[in-house]
């Protein structure tokens, strides 16, 4: 197993294990949950001992109050509060459904973490799994609209960055319209029939036209395709900053 003590003199800044979110876990957990793990990310990340640890996961402000029972004066309006409230009670009663209960305190959130795989208990000192990294899917039952939504989340971690690679290739390019067969696209990627096939999917709403029977057609046949970048831009980086890019 590879861990984040293993790698953080290797990377930059504080290591989130990309199964976190791949694998499920930033969909099924609570805001606090996820805030209380990205800070556990930090404290492995930054410091040797569970007592260092312990004290900086103290002064972190988003975890002060985390884990009470939510107050209306902590909100702007009563509407943000029971927003807030019907979304923790849902996540309250996910959790009852796998034979969990909701922790009430920070101490009894790790723990659970732990249960889970997320955090490793080494006695005197706390560690994070990178890989391999626990499978929400396979720790909690699912209803099958859930089980759909997150076979989905990890498709989309596996496609997203291949799909982005080739929006880069293209966009180097300077232009709109390309003749490219699928061939080329699995050179450039280094990808397989499969992946590639679903990064055409992907690609196929950011076209002008699309290409008919786009998956059928031969490895080397070319594939003549227009890109609307505004299209990319308003969903890769909101529309706000659309007119900045090219």
């Amino acid at each position: 197993m590879q861990t984040i003590r293993d790698i953080r003199h290797n990377q930059d800044g504080v290591v989130i294990p990309s199964g976190f979110t791949a694998n499920g876990w930033s969909s099924v957990l609570s805001h606090e949950m996820n805030v209380l793990f990205q800070s556990m990310c930090l404290v492995v990340t930054e410091y040797e001992t569970k007592a260092e640890m312990e004290k900086a996961l103290d002064e972190i402000e988003a975890l002060k109050g985390t884990f009470s029972e939510p107050v209306k004066e902590a909100f702007k309006s009563e509407a943000d509060y029971e927003g807030y409230v019907n979304l923790l009670n849902r996540f309250k009663a996910f959790l009852k459904r796998s034979d969990y209960d909701y922790p009430t305190s920070r101490a009894e959130a790790i723990q659970l973490f732990v249960k889970w795989g997320l955090v490793l208990d080494k006695e005197d000192v706390w560690d994070v799994p990178v890989y391999p990294f626990p499978d929400a899917s396979q720790l909690f039952k699912l209803s099958e609209v859930e089980s759909l939504a997150l076979a989905h989340v990890k498709l989309e971690a596996l496609v997203h960055p291949i799909f982005s690679r080739l929006v880069m290739h293209l966009h180097e390019r300077d232009e709109n319209t390309f003749s490219m067969s699928k061939a080329e696209m699995k050179e450039i990627l280094n990808t397989n029939d499969q992946m590639l096939a679903e990064v055409l999917i992907k690609l196929t709403p950011y076209m002008e036209e699309a290409i008919e029977n786009i998956l059928e057609l031969p490895d080397d046949e070319k594939l003549n395709f227009t890109i609307v970048w505004e299209r990319i831009y308003e969903d890769f980086l909101g529309q706000q900053f659309s007119s900045n890019v090219q």
